[in-house]
């Protein structure tokens, strides 16, 4: 009967080190999706100047100064918006004004006028 009893011990703690093992390569991060990660946070900074396309309406100019950026819209008005927050590098604001630029499109929204969709 000993030997029974052994033998049920040591499949219970061959069962119990797979489980483990399980659990532990479960939380492992898969390199090549951790690579895809970085790459698309890198590919979504901002040049420091570029020219949106608003369609008929014209273009607006940004100007990337990191913390803030500097507006020209399709009026010609310039606007130097700060990040908002000021970690971000992607949302920029303050009153009635608001940019938020993502990837190759940039929003452009200003108090009493239809927000603009643009393109770079």
């Amino acid at each position: 009967m000993k030997t029974k009893n052994k033998s049920g011990q040591t499949a219970l703690r061959v069962g119990l080190a797979c489980l483990v093992t399980i659990i532990l390569t479960a939380c492992v991060a898969d390199p090549q999706q951790s690579q895809g990660q970085d790459m698309s946070s890198t590919s979504s900074v901002q040049p420091r100047r570029a020219v949106y396309n608003c369609g008929s309406d014209g273009s607006i100019t940004v100007e990337n100064a990191r913390t803030a950026v500097r507006l020209t819209d399709t009026h010609g008005e310039s606007y130097d918006l700060p990040a908002s927050p000021p970690t971000q590098a992607s949302r920029y604001g303050e009153g009635g004004l608001a940019l938020v630029v993502e990837g190759r499109e940039a929003l452009w929204m200003k108090a009493g006028s239809e927000p603009q969709t643009c393109m770079r």
